[in-house]
């Protein structure tokens, strides 16, 4: 049976040491893919000899490189653009397939109204379980985030982790790919399918695929700890303020932020209310998005959360 054609999109930053196990496995599922496949790299103006290795080593895969250095999300949505092919399927240099995994991944976008499927993703043991269902529970006036494996069943899920997943390319690009008001990085997958969700397609979560994930393998080398998790809380507040639409869901969290910023402040943990500031500089940037979104929006943020708040 044949299945639609694919683009498979890997972002890489100085990985050439991840590209030895993620690009062969590439390979060996394209081989194996019944249908139409290109695989595109896009190397974010790496310093270290990515770009020899995989064109002497992979040549035919499709190298491109941006003018400048773009970070995971605008790296990403260089390549989608890219694209050829009606699925996207978006891979981070530090993810290895399977080789029935493109296959797995294709078969449900026979769905129209289907946006993303995320697989389950174990450590590069292939036995550590990583990350799999993710859910959104708002409450306090913020958006908590809980995971599960899941048993079997195909689920709804909030979001699909944005450099291992499948994504419809016509419905990605009506996006925009990922918004880089979070630049450098998180949060940016959690905002495209929640987006996806609020005009009413379908995000969904098959624990029988899985990929395999050195976990954090670039990020670390990028951005120290203390920095990140600044930058987490930050993307958090700029996701709510983008996309929160329902007047009670809004008040909440004018309630509460303020009240959880100065509980944290009181007791020397910084990480919130450094990244509430942070987020306030990128404020202008979100109130023009939540502008082009309001004209799409199909749901309430009360029933896109009400598919992943419970088990």
């Amino acid at each position: 049976m044949s299945l639609p054609g694919i683009s498979v999109v890997i972002t890489n930053y100085n990985g050439r040491e991840l590209l030895e196990r993620c690009l062969p496995s590439v390979e060996t599922a394209a081989k194996a893919y019944p249908g139409r496949v290109e695989i595109i790299l896009v190397d974010d103006c790496s310093a270290d000899d990515s770009r020899d290795y995989a064109r002497k080593n992979f040549p035919a895969v499709q190298f491109v490189q941006p003018d400048r250095n773009l970070g995971f999300q605008g790296a990403a949505n260089f390549g989608f653009k890219l694209a050829n092919h009606p699925i996207i399927i978006s891979l981070n240099n530090d993810i290895e397939v399977t080789e029935t995994s493109f296959a797995q991944l294709a078969t449900h976008f026979t769905d129209p109204g289907l946006f993303s499927v995320s697989a389950k993703l174990l450590m590069w043991d292939r036995k550590t379980y990583l990350a799999g269902r993710r859910r959104g529970i708002f409450e306090h006036g913020h958006l908590r985030l809980a995971d599960d494996p899941g048993n079997g069943e195909v689920l709804p899920t909030l979001f699909s982790t944005g450099g291992a997943c499948a994504f419809d390319r016509e419905k990605l690009l009506a996006l925009g790919g990922f918004d880089q008001v979070f630049h450098p990085l998180y949060w940016e997958d959690i905002d495209l399918c929640y987006r996806a969700q609020k005009r009413g397609w379908r995000v969904i979560y098959d624990p029988n695929i899985v990929l395999y994930h050195k976990h954090r393998a670039t990020i670390e080398t990028l951005v120290e700890p203390d920095r990140l998790s600044r930058i987490t809380a930050r993307n958090s507040y700029l996701f709510l303020w983008k996309n929160l639409s329902d007047p009670s869901a809004l008040a909440k969290h004018a309630f509460f932020a303020p009240l959880w910023i100065a509980r944290d402040a009181l007791r020397g943990r910084m990480r919130f209310p450094i990244g509430f500031g942070m987020a306030l500089v990128r404020l202008p940037q979100v109130v023009l998005a939540r502008r082009v979104e309001h004209a799409h929006r199909r749901q309430t943020d009360a029933a896109v959360l009400a598919q992943h708040t419970s088990d």
